[in-house]
């Protein structure tokens, strides 16, 4: 594996935090039962977990495919203002990447983001700067300032709970890039991920399903290969994940807890699958990689 990879920020389907995003999304404590104390009504909220998966990708550009891959994640989120037609938050975090597989240190990738959000009804929309180092080499392998984008359609399709969720984000990199390019790209990134509650209805263990699709984009000097193509079309991943909150096991004092596993397929464009071969994790135009975590909001 290159010791010069630029990596991003994460895959948006491996973790629960996406940076572009976050500042919009934990404003309030997590749902409780209406028997149940509850777990946290200040104005800031806490969120923490890992992901355990198979390969990291990061927007069709393989980072690492060996080993044990580790991904650690922290969040605080903080209410600016509310009232009944607006809410702003501000938001800051820290994403790390351990690879055991990466000789001499471990410590693949630290992305650090802080970003602020405004919510409108059902439309979301953020503003986020993140700064991705790689601890290993002790420099940086990129910055990016990031646009979100997302509207909450649940009550379209009635009160069986389902929902498209739909969702974009628009990134410009000002310093370093993705690709190891010499330009810096700009990237769009176009989301859905509709799923079902209860599909194994339990009073121990409900399980829910989800589904998300994302398609990766390279609007300018993004996706660009060591033979000067800069193709348009750099990936779409289509995940099956499965979830279960844990609040049987861990009181909800503690905060709300929340297991999962997906199974992803991800399709590469030209470029991205010849950047992947450079990188020395990939050597097709598509792969199959799972994931597990555990996930944490208070």
């Amino acid at each position: 594996m290159s010791e010069t990879i630029h990596t991003g920020v994460w895959s948006r389907n491996l973790a629960l935090l996406a940076a572009a995003t976050a500042a919009t999304l934990v404003g309030t404590a997590p749902a409780q039962a209406d028997d149940a104390p509850p777990v946290n009504t200040g104005k800031v909220a806490f969120s923490t977990g890992f992901d355990v998966t198979t390969e990291y990708w990061f927007r069709g550009l393989g980072q690492e495919n060996e080993g044990l891959i580790l991904q650690p994640w922290v969040d605080a989120t903080f209410e600016l203002y509310a009232s009944d037609d607006l809410t702003l938050t501000g938001s800051v975090g820290l994403w790390n990447s351990v690879h055991d597989a990466v000789p001499g240190d471990s410590w693949y990738e630290a992305d650090f983001y802080a970003g602020i959000g405004a919510e409108m009804g059902k439309i979301a929309i953020s503003a986020t700067y993140i700064n991705l180092y790689n601890p290993a080499g002790g420099d940086i392998f990129a910055e990016e300032i990031d646009f979100g984008l997302s509207y909450d359609d649940s009550e379209l399709w009635g009160d069986d709970g389902f929902a498209l969720n739909p969702s974009a984000t628009l990134a410009f990199e000002i310093d370093g890039g993705s690709d190891n390019g010499s330009n810096k790209g700009t990237y769009l990134e176009l989301a859905i991920e509709p799923g079902l509650e209860d599909i194994f209805d339990s009073a121990s263990t409900p399980v829910d399903l989800s589904i998300p699709v994302t398609l990766g984009l390279g609007l300018e000097d993004y996706y660009e290969d060591g033979m000067g193509n800069d193709d348009t079309f750099g990936f779409l991943d289509i995940g099956l994940v499965f979830s279960t909150p844990l609040d049987n096991l861990i009181p909800a004092d503690y905060g709300a807890w929340t297991a999962s596993f997906g199974v992803h397929a991800i399709f590469l464009g030209d470029s991205a699958e010849n950047i992947s071969e450079a990188f020395g994790t990939g050597h097709d135009d598509s792969s199959i990689y799972a994931v597990f975590g555990l996930t944490m909001e208070y």
